[in-house]
């Protein structure tokens, strides 16, 4: 050491200027040694009083702790000028730093030893390695930091402390082993046995140094020893290494000789034939550290990461392979399986990529584990998918290697009990409602992906307020999938974003090939995707491409029912569902309605699309495809009237892409006017519920038209609720002639239900023209009709009270709604009870209660919302914003009143004029209250929030006991389900459910 010396691995020791120096009593001897054992960080002065005096420190210790600290400096710097402060041991703010360099203290050279000895091990420099090694176990005089040892604050550092020193000597030994110094380092070994009887790496060492030292008989014995030891002191077996080292050990194999030497290195290299990484790994951070965990920490031998095509496994195993290599003593081997086209050339390419050049004439598995039996090395066989029954030989490696770590890559698992399957899902994605802003966008995987690819063609790529939307669409329609986005951000070269994302709308083909550095498995999705396909059978193949006919997210039993064509069929479907699970081509899963179901990625889905166009049996699987989500509407539609209704609409919205497939292919060419109108019938209130309805509108306007002669008991469901999506749309002259045409039918079917629910909507139709005389009659005449349902005459009751409030009789029109209210209670239809409550809460804001208004109107968006009906919601918050002005809450209105405008426009959801003009004087007003230029502010902040956002806020401002109805004290929203009164179907015409 130099001028310094502190020597802490044994007893405490210091030299300074060369002469050895007594430190003094106890306590400064442990000062001292916490300083060194934490050298150039900082400890608090709390740390040490803790050290020194345990649990009786004195009143004040500060003082007398400034006095150990005094007394080192000058021990440590006895050369120091009176008033310049110490560098060696300086005061920092928080506490000391005792400053030293490698060569002043034995800790922080035992440290550089073992760093540089295994720098030196890894460049293949086994004597340097040992040299090295040899001199930091040396420092060891005895037990380290003989002050602290009985300190229970310290117990955790030292015996890591000592865990790393025996570390060190068993790679010394097991070093010495490969230079030949078995004969030496039997002594020694047999020592280190009896003072560490649980360390396998020694009880192995021994036995290796006994069998080169031509005691074969001593090395037995010495296993049966240690299994004694394991067995009586443990009560485990010994681990597979030692296990092994036995019977080859009996068997006398010849790869426990000694190795040849070549001068000062060793013939046997390290394997490292990874292959370069030519892209960064963004978005797998949280991937990688897993991965790796599991061979570090979990103790995992064999890992496969499954994936659909264009995940990223390959990319995912060369990151884990290079985090890991320096851990593995032999290096790490990359297999690309790829090219191969059969099992038995499997074992041929592993002796290649471990460079085994002389096995010719040998079977190649046998040189392979010949050459892997002692050797600690990482191998990663990528693309294993096309060879699944060449698993023997991964199970032989694993067998004769025990410090073998395997990992490999393919889109279905190899079905091996050692095996750790990790399922590699597509990169996260951002959310579409509510939007994230761009600064948090851009960090979200799969955007931090299409940014880094897209800067490669256009450097200034970026995220803002323009594109943040678009880009957040782009990745959805990509799945995530890092092929995928990689394919479309090279495509920005030429396209915009938003032209990207409309070509990407039609077809994935928008994605050619970009790269012709990829496997040409890889260069575009559909090659991708054709690689899986062509490793399924027939029957797998046939059931792929039938899958081709859904839209979302099926349930088993529908792809049972659909894809099958017989119970048995139905049997062989949900096996080969397994198959295709197992080959990434889709994901099982429960949902929270714990029904089981599948998933396609969306590039997958349209490949099967494409494959079942060219299906022989297209027509029959699709016309299969709309009679069974039909059937699944006919079941659950009657429970959106009944207390049961909001199962009923998340059970259909789960199948809502596939129930507007079945509807799109019926009323298309081709397709089944009857099932078509059906269907109308059935879904027309779920649509509205929605309040996404223009687009079925359209094409049910169509079909009614086309059907002039279909019955009137096929047609009058439809009529009526066409009726219904044209007067959501504004469209009321429609609305009204098919109402009438509905009444008709419904007439001649002998349907008296639908003949008063008609009747209703006729009065409503009438109300809105402001004919309050057709209105009343109407009303009165459903009313009047002995099979109105419950919500007819809940109809019929709130059209009543709208022709008594418009014609200035508010007492009437108060208790016609307070009874609309109640009986709306009793049907448990949160629909129905919240346009009750809304009309209710528009008398309560005539005679000035706008608390009274607010809560009933709170209410019944919070039954709405619990419903998921958001078509209810845009109007409900309109009418709550004409409260909010009233009670001088208006920056919050006019949010409000900007968000829906804002969704009326996205879809295309009009205001009735009377409407609009009211909705024009609250606006004027809030303009008034706030002054233009924050009602503008307000307003464009509003314009920016979605339905789902500004739905939060006003939720979140609500005052304390909003949700208590006052026209009905004993009834609350939080339990819609348990009414005082027995439940009935509010269906304007089906029978009662369950009856």
């Amino acid at each position: 050491m130099g001028a310094l010396g502190i020597r802490v691995l044994g007893p405490l020791e210091v030299v300074v200027g060369g002469a050895p120096v007594a430190v003094g009593a106890g306590q400064q001897r442990i000062v001292l040694e916490c300083l060194a054992l934490r050298a150039n960080s900082i400890v608090t002065p709390d740390f040490l009083a803790e050290a020194i005096w345990a649990d009786n420190p004195p009143a004040k210790p500060g003082p007398q702790l400034q006095v150990y600290i005094a007394t080192l400096r000058r021990l440590l710097e006895p050369e120091r000028p009176k008033g310049v402060t110490s560098q060696r041991l300086a005061s920092r703010s928080g506490g000391y730093v005792l400053t030293l360099k490698e060569d002043e203290l034995d800790l922080l050279r035992f440290r550089e030893e073992v760093a540089a000895g295994g720098q030196a091990v890894q460049d293949g420099n086994l004597l340097e390695g040992a040299d090295c090694l040899r001199q930091a176990v040396q420092l060891f005089r005895g037990p380290a930091f003989p002050d602290l040892a009985d300190m229970e604050v310290f117990r955790p550092e030292l015996d890591e402390l000592e865990e790393s020193r025996l570390d060190v000597y068993q790679d010394l030994i097991e070093i010495d082993l490969t230079l030949g110094r078995h004969r030496a380092l039997v002594g020694e070994l047999l020592s280190l046995v009896a003072l560490n009887p649980y360390r396998e790496r020694l009880w192995a060492s021994l036995v290796l140094a006994l069998y080169r030292s031509d005691r074969q008989a001593d090395a037995l014995a010495a296993c049966r020893d240690a299994r004694r030891v394991f067995a009586d002191e443990l009560g485990i077996d010994p681990g597979p290494r030692l296990r092994g080292l036995e019977q080859s050990v009996l068997q006398q194999d010849p790869s426990l000789a000694a190795p040849a030497l070549e001068g000062r290195r060793r013939i046997r290299q390290r394997v490292d034939n990874l292959p370069s990484e030519l892209t960064p790994l963004v978005g797998r951070e949280t991937e990688l550290g897993e991965l790796c965990s599991l061979f570090v920490d979990e103790g995992c031998r064999l890992i496969t990461i499954t994936g659909s095509g264009g995940t990223g496994k390959t990319r995912l195993a060369l990151a884990a392979a290079g985090r890991l290599t320096p851990q593995m003593a032999d290096g790490a081997c990359w297999v690309n399986l790829a090219p191969l086209t059969q099992d038995r050339q499997v074992p041929a390419a592993i002796a290649n990529a471990l460079g085994l050049e002389d096995w010719a004439g040998v079977d190649p598995i046998k040189s392979v584990t010949r050459f892997l039996r002692s050797r600690r090395l990482l191998m990663v066989l990528d693309n294993f998918e096309h060879l699944e029954e060449a698993w023997p030989v991964v199970v032989d490696m694993l067998t004769a290697a025990p410090d073998l770590w395997i990992l490999t890559t393919s889109r279905r698992p190899l079905g091996l009990r050692a095996e750790y399957e990790y399922e590699l899902e597509p990169l996260a994605l951002p959310p579409l409602d509510p939007p994230l802003p761009p600064l948090i966008l851009q960090s979200v995987p799969a955007v931090k992906l299409f940014l880094t690819r897209g800067r490669t063609v256009r450097p200034r790529l970026n995220v803002n307020g323009d594109n943040a939307a678009v880009v957040t669409r782009l990745c959805r329609r990509l799945d995530g999938l890092p092929l995928a986005i990689e394919l479309a951000a090279a495509q920005l070269r030429y396209r915009s974003e938003s032209e990207l994302l409309n070509e990407l709308e039609v077809s994935f083909a928008a994605l050619p090939a970009a790269f012709r550095d990829l496997p040409d498995r890889q260069r575009t999705l559909t090659a991708t995707i054709a690689w899986s396909y062509g490793l399924l059978d027939e029957a797998e193949r046939q059931l792929f491409d039938r899958l081709g006919v859904f839209a979302a997210d099926p349930t088993v039993t529908a792809v049972s029912s659909i894809c099958g064509s017989s119970p048995a069929e139905d049997a062989v479907a949900e096996d080969l569902l397994t198959v295709l699970s197992r080959h990434s081509l889709l994901r099982r899963y429960v949902d929270s309605k714990r029904t089981e179901r599948i998933s396609m990625l969306q590039t997958i889905r349209e490949f099967a699309r494409d494959r079942l166009e060219s299906y022989v049996d297209a027509l029959t699987v699709r016309r299969r495809h709309a009679e069974y989500y039909l059937s699944v509407a006919e079941v659950v539609s009657p429970h959106l009237w009944a207390p049961g209704q909001v199962d009923a609409f998340h059970a259909l919205h789960a199948d809502a892409p596939d129930l507007r497939g079945a509807f799109l292919w019926a009323a298309g060419p081709g397709g089944s006017t009857e099932l078509a109108l059906r269907l109308v019938g059935e879904l027309w209130h779920y649509w509205e519920l929605t309040g996404d309805v223009a687009e079925q509108c359209e094409i049910a306007l169509k079909l009614i038209s086309n059907t002039p002669t279909a019955s009137p008991a096929l047609r009058a469901p439809a009529l009526s609720g066409t009726a219904t999506l044209c007067w959501m749309l504004g469209r009321n002259d429609d609305a009204t002639d098919l109402h009438h045409r509905a009444l008709k039918a419904f007439e001649a079917a002998g349907n008296d239900q639908g003949v008063a629910w008609s009747t209703a909507c006729l009065a409503v139709q009438a109300s809105e023209r402001d004919d309050n005389v057709s209105a009343e009659r109407l009303a009165s005449e459903a009313l009047s009709l002995p099979l109105a349902s419950p919500r007819t005459r809940i109809c019929a009751l709130i059209v009543l009270s709208l022709v008594a409030y418009y014609s200035g009789d508010i007492d009437k029109a108060l208790a016609l709604r307070r009874e609309s209210a109640a009986l709306a209670r009793q049907v448990g239809d949160r629909w129905i009870l919240a346009i009750a409550l809304t009309n209710l809460a528009e008398c309560m804001e005539q005679i000035g209660d706008y608390p009274g208004a607010e809560r009933l109107l709170l209410e019944a968006i919070s039954g709405a919302q619990d419903l998921g009906g958001q078509g209810q919601i845009a109007g409900f918050l309109e009418q709550l914003a004409d409260a909010y002005v009233e009670m001088r809450r208006t920056e919050l209105a006019i949010r409000v009143l900007a968000a829906v405008d804002a969704y009326r426009k996205e879809r295309g959801l009009p205001l009735f004029p009377a409407e609009q003009r009211h909705l024009e004087s609250v606006m004027a007003k809030a303009r008034t209250q706030a002054g233009t230029v924050p009602f503008a502010l307000a307003w464009a902040a509003g314009q920016e929030l979605t339905l789902t956002q500004v739905l939060n806020e006003v939720l979140r401002d609500k005052p304390q006991g909003s949700e208590q109805d006052p026209s009905s004290p004993q009834q609350s929203s939080a339990a819609p389900e348990q009414p005082t009164t027995q439940h009935l179907s509010a269906a304007p015409w089906a029978s009662p459910i369950g009856k």
